[in-house]
């Protein structure tokens, strides 16, 4: 059985196993989110012990290969950064943190003012800037919430990484306000921040 694992905060899977000559099973555990690495785990042990079918005579049938991950990446640059006022609410929703990033040096960031400031990145042919971020993987249901919770004139569209993978990210997608100040310069939102 593995449906206490979740409520512990970490990932389980069953595997048949044989103690002393008995039909029985052993249950392995691993940190939440290392669900795919622990699957891989229980078919090689599966498959390593070869046991029957239960009580049957009957192999047991191959693992199912592991799921294509259901987990939506994103890039977020101001706010929802870690230690951000909306960095929270990432988490409510499911998010996990991935890493640092960096974007193609194909945008521009600018000072978004309101009740809460933030940046604003605009894709440029040309004279643009690698601006930093972080990815964080969301499930669908969580990430169609932050999608939907996303203020004008701001929205979530294809970024370009310095890598050279494209993914979700936040980028201006209507008029940027008259008052919305360049701040490429600082390379992303933690700089500016720093600098002020």
């Amino acid at each position: 059985y593995t449906n206490f694992a979740n409520l512990l905060d970490t990932c389980a899977v069953a595997v048949p196993a044989a103690l002393a000559a008995l039909p029985a099973g052993v249950t392995v555990f691993a940190p939440a989110w290392h669900d795919a690495a622990l699957y891989r785990l229980g078919v090689r042990l599966q498959e390593r012990l070869a046991l029957p079918l239960g009580a049957t005579a009957w192999p047991a049938p191959t693992a199912p290969p592991l799921p294509p991950s259901s987990l939506v990446t994103v890039a977020v640059f101001g706010a929802h950064l870690r230690g951000q006022p909306l960095n929270p609410r990432l988490v409510a929703l499911g998010g996990r943190f991935l890493g640092d990033c960096r974007t193609a040096p194909a945008y521009r960031c600018h000072l978004i003012p309101g009740p809460m400031a933030r940046p604003g990145l605009v894709s440029t042919a040309e004279g643009g800037a690698a601006i930093a971020g972080e990815l964080w993987a969301l499930p669908p249901a969580g990430f169609g919430r932050l999608v939907a919770e996303v203020a004008a004139p701001l929205a979530i569209g294809p970024l370009r990484l310095d890598d050279g993978r494209t993914v979700h990210g936040y980028l201006c997608a209507g008029m940027l306000p008259a008052t919305a100040r360049d701040i490429t310069a600082h390379g992303g939102w933690r700089a500016f921040l720093a600098a002020q």
